[in-house]
């Protein structure tokens, strides 16, 4: 929070965002406890069979507010990387040509990794003028109630740039070369004041609205440098 100081137990974590392997076991101890928790709560042993209870919430009003805001975002799930980290690999590949009327192309944006150890790749693009874009598809089977749509974005505390991220809604790939039927947008900067270089999760359509009901297009915008900011780097996970 703004007026206070990073502050981290050195036997729990090694700084700010890293945790040491007492940190890391503890933490693994919360979910599985959480995790096991949420099954119980959820579950009763009716004879041989388990019946879920339906309207019971799970989890805490930390990871959702409601049983629905739950469902959108836990009842199927997607994810496209640049590297493989689970054992099933989705790439994350742009798309090429255009879809309803608008253009799908890839322009300035690159695939590389920045790091000094040339360990974390990513789309980049960091044309000082703005205007490179980059769009990506999401093919999930229709779903009315509609899916949450996340970004993975580099967050740091210098040379980053803002952009604009749009979702185009078609509701299934039969209707991808008509307009879409609805378009969220939401304005994102890449810019925090903490010292750290990481990977940050932001939501772009909403759990209430449903902003992708089945094949949509996401397109990420960057937008001139900032005044006074000595890059406009913006760069895209999955």
């Amino acid at each position: 929070p703004s007026g206070r100081y990073e502050c981290f137990v050195p036997f729990l974590a090694h700084d700010a965002v890293h945790p040491s392997a007492v940190g890391h076991a503890i933490a693994k101890d919360l979910i599985v406890h959480a995790l096991a928790s949420a099954e119980r709560r959820s579950c009763k042993e009716k004879g041989s069979a388990t019946m879920v209870q339906r309207d019971a919430m799970p989890l805490t009003t930390f990871v959702a507010e409601d049983v629905r805001q739950l469902e959108v975002r836990s009842q199927y799930l997607i994810v496209r990387d640049v590297a493989r980290i689970f054992l099933r690999w989705d790439k994350l590949v742009p798309m090429s040509g255009s879809s309803g009327g608008s253009s799908s192309g890839t322009v300035g944006f690159e695939l590389y990794a920045d790091d000094e150890l040339k360990q974390r790749p990513g789309w980049i693009a960091t044309n000082p003028l703005g205007k490179s874009t980059i769009t990506f598809s999401i093919e999930l089977p229709y779903e009315k109630e509609g899916y949450a749509v996340y970004l993975a974005i580099l967050r740091s505390y210098k040379d980053m740039g803002t952009f604009r991220a749009e979702v185009r809604d078609y509701g299934d790939d039969s209707n991808k070369e008509k307009p879409p039927k609805k378009i969220t947008t939401k304005d994102i900067d890449g810019l925090w004041a903490s010292p750290i270089s990481v990977w940050s999760d932001v939501q772009v359509t909403g759990d209430d609205d449903p902003g992708c009901t089945g094949y949509c297009e996401v397109t990420v915008i960057t937008n001139p440098k900032v005044n006074g900011r000595d890059g406009n780097k913006v760069k895209c996970k999955f």
